[in-house]
């Protein structure tokens, strides 16, 4: 065997490298962070079902401290640049919870309790993270994916958008 030439389940490191080549065009749009636009419509979509469609909710107002507003502005202007988010008239809406990371960076999250309350929960099982954190334990080579913001880029279905 040539010197820095390991064997790795029947790969070498060249070959490991050759191949992380071929893939990186493929996988680019999740392994080079994120990209500022929506993936492409997939077969299948996000669906919000209500259990009451006509529910009303009480939500309190929305509060933003002084010193994360204009990260605020940014971020939701970058949001919507990208088509993350769509300005849209609706009856109601969760309030945007404004949270401050220890790094003093701004954490967005919605206030959905109530509206998670009144949605038909998909029953579609988690996989067990014990065993892929075991798995990537004993793997030579990782990748790393930047899903910062790809909760952002899901599709919902159009007849489901005002319901968001």
């Amino acid at each position: 065997m040539d010197k820095g030439k390991v064997k790795t389940q029947g790969q070498s490191d060249d070959d490991i490298l050759q191949l992380c080549q071929a893939w990186q065009p493929e996988f680019a749009d999740i392994v080079n962070g994120t990209k500022e636009e929506l993936p492409p419509w997939r077969e299948v979509n996000h669906e919000i079902n209500f259990i009451d469609e006509n529910k009303q909710y009480k939500y309190h107002l929305p509060r933003c401290l002084q010193a994360l507003q204009e990260q605020l502005c940014e971020k939701m202007n970058q949001y919507i640049n990208a088509k993350w988010w769509e300005p849209w008239t609706v009856m109601q809406a969760a309030p945007l919870l404004c949270i401050p990371k220890k790094d003093g960076t701004l954490w967005t999250a919605l206030d959905a309790w109530q509206h998670n309350d009144n949605t038909i929960k998909d029953v579609t099982p988690l996989l067990d993270q014990e065993v892929i954190h075991e798995d990537v334990a004993k793997a030579r080579y990782r990748s790393k994916i930047n899903l910062t913001d790809t909760y952002k880029q899901v599709h919902i279905c159009i007849k489901d958008i005002p319901k968001d």
